[in-house]
């Protein structure tokens, strides 16, 4: 039996200059999710090829369906490429009309019943699936029946049935690495990544899954189930080590969510690097609370360059209503611990979350201002995703429904309090502040806030009319 793994071809942006939606968002890191799912099939001996499509057009997916002519299809289905998941579906439906169609990832493990509702997708695989493909797979070629399969859904007369859940390890040592060959690694290029180190071959590393922590605007506590999973150091090295020695890579990224979660597995994996001589510059994502002295200085002398904090906002008031479970004054702490340890603070900003105002703005500017962010901090409108607690409160407010994920729209911004209006003013408030380079070529192009006051001000004329 042939199993071909693919992401489906990225959704184009809309072009301006040529009034049609060619535009590719960035190839930014190899899609680990059905890197993981080769390498545990293909170590149980299933012939397995993954394919990531994202600068593919529909007509190079359907040549390489007709070409790989595979008898199961996995296709990942995240929130924002979910329409051309389905639409991938269908074309390999049409080409392929004896494959098994199996669809996963986040967005299909929320919302089973919507892809279940694409006749083309025979089954949903739900949340990690390295363990579920392999079962999978073997009943497909034992054409046997499904229902006691853990992690599942499937059909059931009109409706849809979860089989039973899949029971997971807090150990990640058992999982093979991912298979990094069935990429061309040098094609991947976050933005991120300054341009001193752009010219290393690259690529990101998972060395934990999940996070225990619950803030309002995230879904990945749901996604796996409250449940922080680890890799030992040994293990995390040994992934290292091939990279380096067999891929030539030498520019990572750790893209855990809480990558300093469990601090002595940090310093021990530090020790590893050290002690194998790994040369390699590398960066990590964690939160302000989870780093101190000791650590970062391990961190930097291991190859560590650069780490990213979710600082989200400079509101106390902000910050508890996010549920974010830290203070103003440990974030200063941890970034002016890290510009001692000779590394480069990064943050991540969010306009929106409950409680945000002029003044709650005002307060981040002046944190940003105080705690001097190494790079521009990576700043967006909060968005509601499926399955975060914000997304549950607006859902229960009538605000948005699940069908709303049956479009193709992109997720919609967080409005319980404040208009999308409103949001735009405040985003553009803050990055007058925090960024004035970037605010220039804002109001050279006739966004500042004037303009959304006036908007603002037009709609109340119109509201009271």
């Amino acid at each position: 039996m042939k199993v071909l793994l693919l992401t489906p071809p990225a959704p184009r942006l809309h072009n301006p200059a040529t009034a049609q939606e060619d535009l590719l968002p960035p190839k930014t890191w190899v899609p680990l999710g059905i890197a993981y799912l080769t390498s545990a099939l293909r170590e149980n001996g299933v012939e397995t090829v993954c394919r990531d499509l994202h600068d593919d057009s529909w007509h190079e997916a359907t040549a390489l369906l007709r070409r790989e002519q595979p008898d199961v299809v996995g296709i990942s289905c995240f929130t924002l490429g979910r329409a051309n998941a389905h639409r991938l579906a269908t074309e390999t439906r049409r080409v392929l009309p004896g494959a098994r169609i199996v669809m996963g990832g986040p967005h299909a493990t929320f919302f089973p019943e919507h892809a279940l509702a694409n006749p083309a997708v025979d089954v949903v695989a739900l949340g990690e699936g390295e363990q579920t493909i392999v079962e999978l797979v073997e009943r497909f070629e034992a054409d046997g029946h499904l229902a006691d399969v853990p992690g599942l859904a499937l059909r059931s007369g009109d409706g849809v049935v979860r089989t039973p859940p899949r029971q997971r390890s807090e150990d990640l040592d058992g999982l093979a690495f991912p298979a990094y060959d069935a990429f061309e690694l040098s094609l991947y290029k976050s933005p991120e990544i300054p341009e001193q180190y752009r010219s290393l071959t690259g690529t990101h590393l998972l060395s934990s899954r999940g996070c225990p922590f619950h803030c309002g605007f995230c879904s990945v506590n749901r996604f796996f189930e409250g449940r922080w999973a680890r890799r030992s150091p040994g293990n995390v090295a040994d992934e290292i080590e091939h990279l380096i020695e067999d891929l030539h890579v030498h520019h990572l990224y750790f893209s855990d969510d809480l990558f300093t979660l469990d601090r002595r597995r940090i310093l021990d994996l530090c020790r590893e690097i050290e002690e194998r001589k790994l040369h390699f510059v590398w960066m990590a994502e964690t939160r302000v609370d989870l780093v101190d002295e000791e650590l970062l200085d391990r961190m930097y002398k291991a190859g560590c360059y650069r780490i990213y904090y979710g600082v989200e906002s400079g509101s106390p008031r902000v910050l508890k209503a996010a549920n974010k479970g830290f203070t103003t004054a440990q974030v200063r702490r941890a970034f002016a611990l890290t510009h001692d340890a000779g590394m480069e603070p990064c943050c991540f900003l969010m306009v929106g979350n409950p409680g945000e105002n002029v003044k709650t703005i005002d307060e981040t500017i002046e944190l940003i201002r105080d705690i001097q962010p190494a790079t521009r901090p990576v700043l967006g409108i909060n968005t509601l995703l499926p399955a975060s607690p914000q997304y549950d409160e607006a859902k229960a407010m009538g605000l948005i429904s699940d069908n709303y994920w049956i479009g193709d729209d992109p997720p919609p911004p967080y409005t319980v309090e404040q208009s999308v209006d409103e949001l735009i003013y405040l985003q553009i408030r803050l990055t007058k502040g925090i960024a004035p380079e970037l605010y220039g070529q804002m109001v050279e192009m006739g966004f500042d806030e004037k303009y959304f006051l006036m908007r603002r001000m037009v709609k109340d004329m119109a509201s009271t009319a």
